[in-house]
């Protein structure tokens, strides 16, 4: 790990505290500070679903809306084609959002005999890549992993097709749609979608994220990252967002409560719409002292989560995409027992 960053606040407003370090950016040597912004990753799932549940709120769209009744056929033929059945118009924005759709994932999955766009992305940084040549993959070269609705998987690609769904509905590029929504009513100013936006205030650049010793800065900004996880923001603006999203601000207490709906991922995370649940089982909870969290977290190590036990907002990222241990729960689990600690 090179940089880190870390913010925390109690929901009452009673504590706040950030803090950074390290090096941000290697080839001028400039240091970490609470106000560097990081790539988010995979947290943008938790933005894009908050659009999708407020275009829901408005009467734009159902949850049980086919995607097929939003995006053009081109873009989703043969996208679900599982052991001879065809289901890609049968797909529901609630399966997308839930990671239930069965739609393989055009990040981590492989071809038989072939690589994923991962290793591919890090074998070739300079490459430029398009939603439409991501989505593409997926229909050309991956294949479903379980009729829609039947399981859970988790995919990136689910995601982008959501952007686009965003996009059909609203007429507008889906950066000015997160800036309308959630960006400029919260008042964040260091926070951008990679290669469509700026922040509204010069916050530089953002920090250097690894894989393994490599720095994959340009790997990030190919085109490809999106409504998945293309978004960029500094760590106390992260809390700015979910803080909102919790007490009912972007999208209401019973909507966030559909969102909320949890089912099995994989150990110890759960799934609902757009958002994730850590919880361990109640003996080793007890023993580690580590409360059930919800929000999101990503794979270049960032995380967004909230304690509603603790009543705590915690936010961050090690910049690095290759963690086995996943320091980052443990660094929440840390934050946890010390605030209770102090109770």
């Amino acid at each position: 790990i090179r940089n880190c960053v870390l913010s925390v606040m109690k929901g009452d407003g009673s504590f706040s505290w950030s803090g950074a370090a390290g090096i941000a950016n290697q080839n001028g040597q400039v240091p970490m500070t609470k106000d560097t912004p990081v790539y988010i990753s995979s947290i943008t799932k938790l933005y894009t679903a908050a659009v999708i549940m407020r275009l829901y709120e408005k009467g734009a769209l159902f949850l049980d809306d086919p995607m097929s009744k939003y995006l053009p056929k081109k873009l989703i033929q043969g996208i679900h084609v599982y052991k001879g059945k065809d289901y890609s118009n049968e797909i529901t924005i609630k399966e997308l959002l839930s990671h239930t759709s069965g739609i393989a994932d055009y990040y981590t999955e492989k071809p038989k005999g072939g690589k994923s766009l991962f290793e591919i992305f890090l074998e070739e940084p300079e490459r430029s890549w398009t939603v439409d040549e991501t989505i593409a993959r997926v229909k050309n070269d991956l294949v479903p992993n379980f009729p829609p609705g039947t399981d859970t998987s988790y995919s990136d690609t689910n995601f982008q097709l959501l952007g686009k769904i965003i996009e059909a509905i609203t007429g507008k590029p889906l950066h000015f749609v997160y800036n309308d929504f959630i960006f400029r009513p919260l008042g964040l100013k260091n926070i951008w979608l990679v290669g469509h936006s700026k922040a509204l205030i010069a916050s530089g650049t953002p920090a250097d994220v690894f894989y393994k010793d490599k720095i994959i800065n340009k790997m990030r900004t190919n085109g490809s990252y999106w409504a998945d996880g293309g978004i960029v923001s500094t760590a106390e603006e992260m809390i700015i967002f979910l803080k909102a999203l919790n007490e009912g601000r972007i999208v209401s207490r019973d909507t966030l409560k559909l969102m909320r709906n949890w089912h099995k991922l994989h150990f110890p995370l759960q799934y609902g719409y757009g958002t994730m649940y850590f919880k361990l089982p109640n003996f080793i909870a007890k023993w580690m002292e580590a409360p059930p969290l919800w929000g999101h977290s990503g794979s270049t190590g960032s995380f967004l989560y909230y304690s509603e036990d603790l009543n705590l907002y915690m936010a961050g990222s090690i910049n690095q995409a290759e963690s086995e241990s996943k320091p980052f729960f443990k660094v929440m689990i840390k934050l946890t027992k010390a605030f209770q600690s102090k109770k």
